[in-house]
């Protein structure tokens, strides 16, 4: 048999003489049989005799195109090229995002690579469609293989971020108190402006036992400003001994957060407290994450702010197959300051849907509502609303020496009972992606 004959023989690196046999069977084979034999040989090391049968006999059909350019990308990984392998197979999957077999062989290759980040973004993805609970604890054990691989994980990004609104100040230039106007100053104004975002984050996980592992966690962000007043930084630092059992973990640690604004860095405030987290798979297609952190804040230059956070949050995400997936969260959190007038309640939920599409498009749509109430305040007590809604495009066939481009858009409405609150704002992202 042809499949025999071919898969015992000795490839050869160069030009593949095949015998006459050997052409008659192939040529006998519908479709359907041909394609398996393709893979079958670019799999097994005989990659040379599949480039030569596939250029032979091309497929035809109404998936040819597609199947032509994932047997390419085997090929191609059978001759040690896996960044074009990667390449081929993202191609594909940009036709169609359904090929669960081609986002398989792409996860094993960006692995090869030690692309691990997206790797482990596909087989996240895979686990869902798994078809047995065996099948899925395979996958995870890939995940658990690349962990151990690389315990320390850095992420960085850069990206330039249009806004109409830097400093949230407000739309309107006048606002009434018992009907008497009063006049806003220009710095409290709505201004526009463009910012250069940027962040790095790090992780590290020291495995002390079967059971347990220990996590640190550093990161930096901040975002500038022509108007070097609207500058922002936030860094964080966390330590945390976690539980590990099947598809979760249960965790408790400190952590620590600081926020620093305008030209000089300024500190803004401190903080640091406990955190207890948990992270759980249901299922193969559902897991939910949730945290609770008690932070003791200090402001330097207002002390009338210093006080408590009280922060909590969870979500549930659903992954439908791996071109399709929801996230759904909610979060509640309590400022006590030593000043009762900046005491408040915050409570959000949202919405987050991943969808892959054709050319090569990933579409994540999200939208948030939060409420914040304020225990007192000359007069009314404030009482605000504000309504995000965000869609990024993710061009996930562009490889850009492993990331891929993201322009991400914004709109954010803050609603309050107060005029001086209220404002809108327009933003815009662009930057680059691993998850993809």
């Amino acid at each position: 048999m042809l499949v025999a004959g071919l898969i015992l023989a000795n490839p050869a690196l160069a030009a593949v003489e095949l015998t006459a046999q050997q052409i008659t069977e192939y040529e006998s084979y519908d479709e359907n049989i041909r394609i398996q034999l393709l893979i079958r040989l670019a799999k097994s090391g005989q990659h040379e005799e599949a480039d030569v049968l596939l250029q032979r006999y091309p497929l035809q059909g109404k998936f040819a195109a597609n199947r032509t350019i994932f047997i390419q990308g085997l090929i191609a990984r059978g001759r040690g090229e896996l960044r074009e392998a990667a390449t081929l197979f993202r191609k594909a999957l940009a036709n169609d995002p359904s090929l669960t077999l081609v986002r398989a062989e792409l996860a094993d290759t960006l692995y090869l690579l030690e692309d691990d980040d997206s790797a482990k973004h596909h087989l996240q993805l895979l686990m869902s469609a798994a078809p047995t609970p065996q099948e899925a604890q395979g996958v995870k054990s890939f995940i658990d293989t690349i962990d151990a691989r690389r315990p320390y994980t850095i992420s960085a990004f850069v990206s330039i971020a249009p806004s109409s609104n830097v400093n949230n100040g407000s739309a309107n230039d006048t606002i009434y108190y018992n009907g008497i106007p009063f006049k806003i100053d220009p710095g409290s104004r709505m201004q526009s402006g463009i910012g250069l975002s940027a962040g790095v984050n790090a992780a590290y996980t020291w495995r002390l036992s079967q059971d347990y592992a220990a996590v640190l966690g550093a990161g930096v962000n901040g975002r500038l400003y022509k108007e070097s007043d609207f500058n922002q930084f936030s860094l964080s630092q966390s330590a945390e001994i976690r539980y590990l059992h099947d598809f979760g973990h249960l965790g408790l640690g400190l952590v620590a957060s600081q926020s620093l604004s305008g030209d000089a860095a300024d500190l803004a405030y401190y903080g640091f407290g406990p955190r207890i987290s948990k992270s759980q798979r249901l299922t193969k297609q559902d897991r939910i994450d949730a945290s609770a952190t008690l932070e003791f804040r200090t402001y330097p230059d207002y002390d009338n702010q210093n006080g408590i956070a009280y922060l909590s949050q969870g979500s549930w995400t659903h992954v439908f197959d791996p071109t399709l997936a929801i996230s759904t969260g909610l979060t509640a959190s309590r400022i006590d300051a030593d000043d009762d007038f900046q005491d408040y309640w915050t409570y959000s939920a949202s919405i987050t849907a991943y969808k892959e599409l054709q050319a090569g498009i990933t579409a994540n749509i999200g939208g948030e509502v939060r409420l914040t109430e304020y225990d007192r305040i000359v007069g009314d007590p404030r009482s605000d609303n504000r309504w995000t809604g965000t869609i990024a495009l993710t061009k996930r066939d562009f490889d850009i020496m492993g990331y891929a481009p993201v322009i991400e858009y914004s709109y954010t409405r803050n609603n309050s009972n107060i005029s001086l609150y209220e404002y809108d704002s327009h933003t815009v992202d662009f930057r680059l992606t691993k998850d993809f």
